[in-house]
């Protein structure tokens, strides 16, 4: 939803659509992948400037289907915040999150796009996610002064101002060629710093001195948070947490091809007395299971632990309704965190505790 190339001056990259496929061609076969749950992303570097490139598996070709294309900047900037909604507009793109933030005791809200959003198992109001920073102004203004550093969401965009910490001249550049300069600045809020991009043609004439360190940016931007970031830099991390985390959205939403990556090739699923072996027999079981689930009003997750003896300690999921839980899910995982046996049985021999949300 950020495809903000002007903040760069390079609209002329995808100014017709064969450029804009030239550039996502060239994004796939040079870029840095970053796999995701249900598609994988590229992130190709165009000096200070970035394009994200969204892809996504089409399940009858087996060809890359690509998917829409965003914006970033090379940037340090990062804030720890919390979800405090799923904003997203029902006409986005596959892949394409946009979310309400605030900063973990601040009374601030962010409207965010968020950049490889799939890289996280889920996306619940609450979650605390980890963020690297950039702002697109449609429009900015420089001062002197006092600064309050105040964020404010809009419906789509957030009203900010703050302190310049840092202000150069960005650069982009295709291999040795060079490109455009832009205005790259780094900017103190309450919700933290953030690098705030733009041609210097959005700058007043008279205010044009005063993007220099110490002076105040007041601008109307699109934010844009990139999710790959942290131990999440590389794409999907895999272990029992994250994936009882992916499994409760897969029996909350469904969407059985985001299990894909978590599921060993070789890997299992048991429902009852019905055993699928390989990755796709699994997921067929699995999709017919949550469909059986949601039409019995069987909606309701769950972490749990065993109790059992020999057992105890081991985490599942469990699955029931407001009457109390009537299957549990326990992944058996490889020495990579992936999901090697996956069994969801009703057996009473297990015994369980349900875990705090």
């Amino acid at each position: 939803m950020a495809a903000r190339l002007d903040s760069f001056g390079l609209t002329e990259l995808a100014a017709r659509p064969e450029d804009a496929f030239r550039l996502a061609g060239l994004a796939m076969a040079e870029g840095r992948r970053i796999p995701g749950y249900g598609g994988d992303y590229y992130f190709y570097r165009i000096g200070d400037a970035a394009a994200v490139i969204r892809t996504r598996l089409d399940p009858e070709s087996g060809e890359e289907e690509l998917l829409g294309m965003d914006t970033h900047a090379a940037t340090a900037c990062q804030w720890v915040c919390r979800m405090v909604k799923d904003v997203t507009p029902e006409d986005a793109g596959p892949l394409s999150r946009r979310v309400l933030i605030r900063r973990e005791g601040g009374e601030e809200l962010a409207v965010v796009d968020l950049l490889c959003a799939d890289v996280l198992p889920d996306l619940r109001e609450g979650d605390e996610l980890r963020l690297g920073m950039a702002g697109f102004p449609l429009r900015i203004a420089y001062s002197e002064g006092a600064c309050a550093g105040v964020v404010e969401a809009q419906r789509e965009t957030v009203l900010l101002e703050g302190t310049v910490k840092d202000a150069r001249v960005g650069e982009t550049y295709l291999g040795m060629e060079p490109l455009t300069r832009f205005v790259s600045v780094t900017v103190s809020t309450r919700m933290g710093d953030v690098e705030l991009c733009h041609p210097m043609e959005l700058v007043a004439e008279d205010q044009r001195d005063l993007v220099k360190p110490g002076a105040v940016a007041s601008a109307l931007c699109v934010l844009s948070g990139d999710c790959a970031v942290g131990e999440y830099a590389g794409g999907l991390v895999f272990d029992e947490e994250r994936n009882l985390t992916a499994l409760a959205a897969f029996f909350r939403d469904g969407g059985v091809q985001r299990l894909r990556p978590l599921l060993h090739s070789d890997g299992a699923c048991t429902f009852l007395e019905n055993r699928q072996e390989g990755r796709e027999n699994a997921l067929a079981l699995l999709s017919l299971v949550q469909r059986d689930l949601a039409e019995a009003g069987m909606t309701v997750r769950a972490s749990g632990v065993l109790t059992n003896a020999g057992m105890r300690g081991r985490r599942c999921l469990l699955l029931g309704n407001r009457e109390g839980f009537a299957f549990l899910c326990l992944p058996e995982l490889d020495s990579l965190g992936r999901v090697r046996e996956l069994l969801i049985t009703n057996d009473p021999q297990y015994d369980f505790e349900v875990l705090p949300d």
